[in-house]
């Protein structure tokens, strides 16, 4: 099979382990061939080149985008990569809109993974506090009329025209892939019909953690976050909780890890504020190395967010064998089973925040059941290889009902 993907960043030369890196070599592990096209962007050096060989001989072109016009990736796409299957990523792709046409004119079936419907600013009102506010359903443009009645009444032209050449994608691609049960709901609100949706989650690259992790009993009490300093991975409410955790546990420490280190006055003002500078060390970035022996040796790892497209670093914890607390949210609470993989608590609440790291930094035995199960369910479920599975079978089905669809269509022009 012949794969092509589209993304914005994702093939970044720099982060082999972002998710359709692993889709893709995972892919290709099984036999297929996977071409892959993404934006050209000199301020990031793994994307300077405008062509180049990624591990696992897959080749990526990167092109110049003009809005939503990309002449070289439309000609590659007619010409010498035209595939069997086209997987997009992001919705907020620039490419997917010309894509999703040629690829209709085409007969060539095509894939959507949203990577987080709540990242996106038409929808919601804040992106670092999406479900503080109700969500904007009615100011999604997805179909010409849309467009024309939003326009006609006053709405901002070049907006607007934006707004639907972002969305529309959602109703002209064959199939779209959510990664959480809760964002197949809200596509289905937008208006995608639910039975061309399906749930996959990303895959995450887990090979550095297949080693058994430390007992969790003899692990220091470190309490750690791993995250962007931003109001949307709520490191305030972690900073909010450390004076009631300290009251509990002394001895506990609290290590901020962070490659966007944004809000770190504002952490250490909430620590001096609450006098637990002591207590407090912010760090980052790290190399994977660290990271991996930091999530091995901590007695507790906390995601507070706000809202997870996904959840990447409480997968990675949990892979580590970390107890971990997160927040009752979408997807953290896909990810993890209350009480059975790790502790969930109400979003924003520090007091339950407080409590359920009490819980765990006193009762290791507690702590050790919920990471083994949640090692486990790792494992299970995000591994490259099994998305690797369940993508090929998606595309061979498309592929089939789409040659079903062009013999059906020939045979009633011919009749």
């Amino acid at each position: 099979m012949r794969i092509l993907m589209f993304s914005n960043y994702g093939f970044d030369a720099d982060f082999p382990s972002r998710p359709e890196q692993l889709q893709a070599r995972a892919l290709v592990s099984r036999g297929h061939t996977v071409i892959a096209h993404e934006y050209f962007d000199q301020r990031y050096s793994g994307q300077s080149l405008r062509h180049e060989w990624l591990p696992g001989s897959i080749p990526v072109h990167r092109t110049t985008t003009l809005g939503f016009f990309c002449p070289e990736s439309l000609l590659r796409l007619i010409g010498i990569d035209r595939p069997d299957i086209i997987h997009l990523h992001h919705l907020r792709n620039l490419l997917c809109f010309q894509t999703v046409l040629a690829a209709s004119r085409l007969h060539i079936p095509t894939v959507i993974t949203i990577h987080g419907l709540l990242h996106d600013g038409d929808l919601v009102l804040d992106r670092e506090r999406p479900l503080e506010a109700p969500l904007r359903f009615n100011n999604i443009v997805t179909n010409l009329r849309q467009l024309t009645l939003r326009i006609a009444r006053g709405a901002h032209p070049r907006r607007t025209v934006r707004n639907y050449l972002l969305h529309n994608p959602l109703l002209r691609v064959n199939h779209v892939i959510a990664l959480s049960f809760a964002e197949r709901d809200l596509l289905i609100r937008i208006g995608v019909d639910p039975r061309r949706i399906s749930v996959l989650p990303n895959a995450v690259d887990l090979s550095a953690y297949k080693h058994a992790p430390p007992a969790v009993a003899s692990r220091p009490p470190l309490v750690l976050f791993i995250g962007q300093l931003v109001p949307r991975k709520g490191y305030d409410l972690l900073a909010h909780a450390m004076p009631l955790v300290l009251r509990a546990v002394p001895a506990a420490h609290f290590v901020f890890v962070s490659h966007n280190r944004s809000g770190e006055v504002h952490l250490r003002q909430i620590a001096l504020t609450h006098g637990v500078s002591n207590s407090l060390n912010v760090i980052g970035p790290v190399s994977e190395s660290e990271k991996y022996r930091l999530l091995r040796n901590a007695a507790v790892v906390v995601v507070p967010s706000r809202y997870e497209g996904f959840g990447i670093p409480l997968i990675e914890a949990m892979a580590a064998g970390a107890p971990v607390v997160a927040t009752d949210v979408i997807a953290c609470n896909e990810i993890v089973k209350h009480e059975e993989t790790g502790l969930l608590f109400p979003y924003g609440h520090v007091e339950t925040l407080a409590e359920a790291i009490i819980r765990l930094l006193k009762d290791r035995d507690l702590g050790a059941r919920l990471s083994a199960s949640g090692r486990i369910e790792v494992f299970n479920r995000y591994r490259a290889e099994t998305l690797a599975v369940q993508l090929e079978a998606l595309y061979n089905q498309l592929i089939t009902s789409n040659r079903k669809n062009q013999n059906a269509q020939h045979d009633s022009s011919m009749g």
